[in-house]
């Protein structure tokens, strides 16, 4: 309140107690903490508490008080007829020594905006901590995301449901970033569009996320390719678009073959489920192994786990890095949706209540620390000692 009595200085004695706030009563002070006020100096000293006009605007920005640039060098009346005080008479009214109240101080009390303060926290302790725990931690080797809340994301906003959809694959765009960094994590798998929606979404919606997959691989494909990230595609992609579809084989032959012929071997494969289903993807492997049978190519006794797994839409994914061990699935929902149900018998589950959009690497630090403090026992017991079967 002090800072913004300088003015009167001119028009009252320079005393203590005409410059105290205490005149006021407790709900103005707190009205005034935080606040940017302006007011029309008095013009005399019985008159100030009369006066005092609030002209309460919007919570000022953290730091405004230490900016020395925004105050004049001297005294000079604005457009508006209120004055602005110099940094040396704010000093000399609110009686405060410099070393007593720390600029430190100042911005905490100056701050507003709690869930910010929190979110920047999180982000100081993540940043703090990544680089020492990051190599204790024991990472997955596979990674699976369902990628749930675009629809959400965007009517929380009230924007078309397909700018949801852009800041989805913004989002998927940074996890395959930050995955590819990470030395342990060697395969992504992301559920970007199922069989049910594909059949129970609106037309209009489903012809405009594809024609924005079709756009964001065009975009994409150099920059996998350069960054060493080998891109793999499972569910029905032949019912797709034709355009998308073929799009889809081509990048797919591309990076297999740039995979084959570099020498060093990619540092992330991204397996992309489009019109996928797990309990389709689970008749097709059967459908495939009947085939071979009928041929004469297998036996009934050769089918097992392994040949089975194989023959599965992401055979390509868990060849290369063995089934899921983490799957995360954001926007606070908690069940499979018919996602890597073969694969997924002994993954580890995290849920997020983060729309997908949102989804940052402090999301996802969460779901790697607590996929970290698991135990993961496969159906023994790490205290067993005693002769198994296998």
């Amino acid at each position: 309140f002090a800072h913004f009595m300088v003015p009167c200085l001119k028009m009252v004695p320079r005393t203590p107690r005409a410059c105290q706030p205490h005149g006021l009563h407790g709900s103005h002070r707190s009205l005034l903490k935080g606040r940017s006020c302006h007011f029309v100096p008095p013009s005399s000293c019985k008159s100030l508490r009369r006066c005092v006009r609030l002209a309460v605007t919007s919570p000022r920005r953290t730091g405004r008080w230490l900016d020395s640039s925004s105050f004049p060098e001297t005294e000079t009346e604005t457009e508006t007829g209120f004055f602005s005080p110099s940094p040396a008479e704010f000093d000399d009214v609110t009686g405060v020594a410099a070393s007593s109240e720390t600029e430190t101080e100042i911005l905490k009390r100056a701050s507003t905006f709690a869930t910010d303060e929190k979110h920047n926290e999180n982000v100081l302790e993540t940043e703090s901590s990544s680089s020492s725990s990051s190599s204790k931690m024991c990472l997955p080797r596979h990674v699976a995301v369902i990628m749930d809340g675009n629809a959400r994301w965007a009517r929380r906003r009230r924007v078309p449901t397909l700018e949801g959809h852009r800041r989805g694959r913004d989002a998927l765009r940074r996890l395959v970033e930050r995955c590819a960094e990470e030395r342990e994590i060697h395969a992504l798998t992301a559920f970007a569009f199922s069989d049910d929606n594909f059949r129970k979404r609106p037309v209009h919606e489903v012809d405009a996320l594809f024609r924005l997959m079709e756009a964001s691989l065009r975009e994409e494909r150099p920059r996998m390719l350069r960054n060493g990230v080998q891109i793999a595609f499972a569910g029905d992609i032949d019912a797709l678009p034709a355009s998308l579809a073929m799009l889809c084989r081509e990048v797919e032959a591309e990076a297999e073959a740039h995979a084959a012929a570099s020498s060093t071997p990619s540092r992330l494969l991204l397996t992309v489920a489009m019109n996928y289903g797990a309990r389709q993807d689970i008749v097709d492997a059967a459908r495939r192994l009947v085939d071979m049978a009928q041929r004469g190519e297998l036996a009934a006794d050769d089918v097992d786990e392994s040949l089975f797994r194989s023959a599965l839409g992401t055979s390509k994914a868990t060849r290369h890095a063995g089934d899921p061990d983490l799957l995360v699935r954001t926007s606070g929902e908690q069940r499979m949706s018919n996602f890597l149900l073969f694969e997924s018998a002994y993954t580890e589950l995290f849920f997020s209540d983060v729309e997908w959009p949102a989804f940052d690497d402090v999301c996802f630090d969460k779901a790697l620390h607590a996929f970290s403090t698991r135990t993961r026992r496969f159906g023994g017991r790490n205290d067993d000692k005693h002769e198994t079967r296998e």
